[in-house]
């Protein structure tokens, strides 16, 4: 039977290929979505751990988080390194590093923190960050790099670097008066920390020094450097800390408490809420595609149904030979179903194909624009439950033409 069936829709290639491209594009579509949009899900939730709240200036929960962890966006406003001493104080704290934003370096953002910042943030399952080259830097002329910034600009330890003055969206001056010396190179984490240059925030504060409003008043050449007093470079404002608490328990109070500290408008934001807030916005586009995708998967079905119930008069010669060699007629019914069933594994072969192929570009493209680096999967169980429904889908439409063929030569047979 399946030679006979191979052969007959052979006879019938275009439009054969047209309807199983049609259900296979539909099927690429729905899959495409939901695997796109489960790896950065996926890939943002993994872009920090161990991080229970994120102090900032009292603005948008998911806007903070987005700029101080992903790099997205620059910040709105500052808070003082004196609050943050302060809130340091709280007993409920188990460690806390500030981070200050704003500048970059050939298109890679800076993030001038503490060393211990490479002792507290991580990512992933809890996975602590590790140096494939080097060691952190400890003094204030020194630099970090994450994995990407060392590959595609080709640094190595001893490497020198100058900062330019802005974010990446915004065309700054370089500070082209004082260079960083390269001490260490992170492994890479599928993060935005692989994109990433990191400083000490004394360091950072040194660049500035000359600087008032966005322009150079004067260059650092100028001033002996030895002869500033150690206060000098302690900086006035960050731009937010992380903080781990000793006990997640206190979380919320925490929060509350630091939303009504009485010197600051500063808030504690949990990264995990702010993230649900994210997909939840998502989740309402990424459903509107896949219905629109079930959609046309069942205009694909149609099309499929419509083109084999069109065929069967453009087949009779064909059923005719096939009764006249003592083909019965639930044989020429079960030829039809078995059609409808090689075209839905056809399609879901090749959607399977193509998909991993999407999937594998869109991986590239996350890494590239978000820094995050999600794994997928060749298939998923979720995935082949959406290629049963649709196969079965297929074959329960294929009974309609089925049972037309099977009743036409039955009323034949006994005429």
């Amino acid at each position: 039977m399946l030679s006979l069936l191979l052969k007959s829709m052979r006879s019938r290639m275009i439009p054969t290929s047209l309807v199983t491209i049609s259900l296979m594009a539909s099927m690429v579509l729905l899959l495409s979505i939901e695997r796109i949009q489960q790896g950065a899900e996926e890939g943002f939730n993994q872009s920090i751990s161990g991080v229970d709240a994120i102090i900032g200036p009292r603005s948008s929960s998911l806007e903070l988080v987005l700029y101080t962890v992903f790099h997205l966006g620059r910040p709105t406003n500052n808070i003082t390194t004196e609050t943050i001493n302060d809130v340091k104080q709280r007993s409920d704290i188990s460690w806390l590093v500030p981070i200050a934003l704003g500048d970059s370096h050939r298109g890679f953002r800076v993030v001038a923190t503490e060393p211990n910042y490479f002792k507290h943030i991580r990512y992933g399952n809890n996975q602590p960050l590790t140096f494939s080259k080097g060691v952190p830097f400890a003094e204030l002329s020194e630099a970090t790099l994450g994995s990407d910034v060392a590959e595609k600009l080709n640094y190595s330890i001893g490497s020198e670097i100058q900062i330019t003055h802005g974010s990446i969206e915004s065309i700054g001056s370089k500070h082209d008066d004082f260079s960083f010396k390269v001490t260490g190179v992170l492994n890479k984490t599928g993060t935005p920390i692989d994109q990433a240059v990191f400083l000490d925030l004394k360091g950072y504060e040194l660049l500035h020094l000359g600087w008032k409003s966005g322009k150079k008043v004067f260059s650092l050449e100028d001033i002996d450097l030895s002869s500033l007093p150690p206060e000098a470079l302690n900086p006035k404002t960050v731009t937010a800390a992380f903080v781990g608490l000793k006990s997640k328990l206190t979380i919320f109070n925490f929060s509350k408490n630091i939303r009504e500290y009485p010197e600051e408008a500063i808030s504690a934001v949990i990264p995990g809420i702010a993230l649900s807030e994210l997909w939840s916005i998502v989740g309402l586009v990424d459903k509107g595609f896949q219905l629109l995708s079930w959609i046309i998967i069942a205009i694909s079905l149609i099309a499929m149904v419509t083109l084999i119930i069109a065929s069967l008069d453009n087949r009779k010669h064909e059923m005719t030979i096939y009764r006249a060699n003592g083909a019965s007629p639930k044989f020429l019914a079960a030829m039809v179903i078995y059609e409808s069933l090689v075209i839905g594994l056809v399609a879901i072969i090749g959607a399977i194909i193509l998909v991993t192929a999407v999937t594998y570009f869109a991986t590239n493209q996350l890494n590239l624009a978000l820094g995050i680096s999600p794994s997928f999967k060749w298939i998923s169980l979720n995935e082949i439950k959406v290629f049963g429904i649709i196969l079965l889908s297929g074959v329960l439409s294929g009974l309609i033409p089925a049972v037309m063929v099977f009743r036409k030569n039955l009323h034949q047979a006994l005429s």
